[in-house]
């Protein structure tokens, strides 16, 4: 055990430094190239945040536990959402640019409908995760041709919400970064959830329980990193878009990425509930977005108020096992 604890705040230090670096870079990258912090957060971020989801996902797949890939996938966003949101919302309130937000939340939303679509019927087929892969690849293209275009008219985008801006340095030492930053928070990641797995299997806790909860909470760490990172740094805007942009990924890419390399069955209520529990996140999430342009620290204190009801409703409905 104490060689596993090694392991896990050796990856909490690759985390926390590689999501220093990844605002940073980011934030850098935006100033640059005139883009909102929004869409950076949206794409680039998300996409390095989410690799950890799709080892995870891929790995136990290739394994055969889909289990365990489906709870990492539906976990993760329930934890972006209720949980890194919430506590992000609860130390400082989130402001919603809504131009950005509009298109990236009603797909988030159609994402968690389309899988839940393809899962009613109890079996995810291999086309279903095909179907799932393509559907976030193509949103990926198209957020980006909208954003180029966007930005190619906007001469002269304004960053707002930017405390003691630093000047920015060039385009390839921030890519560079950026990079190094992806490769800490990858291995970071993994590192956590290996040792996480193990004291897991020390407490007798079942695969669908320990992929909703403890795997998905590890491998959203980079999202919490990064959370934690911009609101130092006073670009809290940024963290919502890689949330919102992890959360569409992990609904299309990482839950594709399990069906198409092996098809799945739901085993139990427990699948049926989690599924259930996702949408309601994503769904409060749209409504405290659209509603005040901002995200409250009154709401952030109910996503994480509710996010621990939802982990005590996962225990008592025997995700643990006996």
């Amino acid at each position: 055990m104490a060689q596993t604890l090694f392991w896990f705040f050796i990856g909490l230090g690759l985390l926390i430094k590689g999501g220093d670096f990844f605002v940073t870079s980011s934030v850098n990258l935006a100033r640059i190239l005139r883009i909102p912090r929004m869409i950076i957060g949206g794409t680039l971020v998300s996409i390095a945040t989410t690799l950890p989801e799709l080892l995870v996902t891929a790995t136990a797949s290739f394994q055969g536990n889909p289990q365990l890939a489906i709870g990492n996938a539906v976990g993760s966003v329930i934890a972006n959402t209720g949980f890194i949101v919430g506590f992000t919302a609860l130390i400082r309130a989130v402001y919603v640019r809504s131009r950005d937000f509009l298109i990236s939340a009603w797909v988030m939303l159609g994402s968690g409908i389309l899988l839940s679509i393809l899962i009613i019927d109890g079996f995810v087929p291999r086309w279903g995760g095909i179907l799932l892969l393509v559907t976030g690849s193509f949103y990926l293209a198209v957020d980006l041709i909208r954003n180029y275009r966007i930005n190619t008219k906007e001469k002269s985008t304004k960053e707002s919400g930017v405390e003691n801006p630093e000047k920015p340095g060039s385009a390839l030492n921030s890519f560079l970064f950026f990079v190094l930053g992806a490769v800490m928070v990858v291995l970071g990641s993994r590192f956590l959830v290996n040792s996480s797995l193990e004291i897991a299997e020390f407490f007798n806790l079942s695969t669908l329980f320990v992929g909703l909860t403890i795997i998905a909470i590890g491998t959203s760490l980079p999202e919490l990193t990064t959370a934690v990172v911009s609101m130092r740094r006073g670009v809290v805007d940024l963290s919502l878009g890689n949330v919102v942009g992890a959360n569409i990924l992990g609904l299309t890419w990482v839950s594709g990425i399990a069906a198409t390399i092996n098809p799945f069955y739901l085993e139990g209520l427990g699948d049926v509930l989690s599924l259930l529990a996702m949408l309601i996140f994503i769904i409060l999430l749209l409504v405290m977005g659209f509603t005040h342009s901002q995200i409250s620290r009154r709401e952030g204190f109910f996503l994480l108020l509710l996010y621990f009801f939802y982990i005590l409703g996962a225990y008592q409905m025997g995700l643990i096992a006996g």
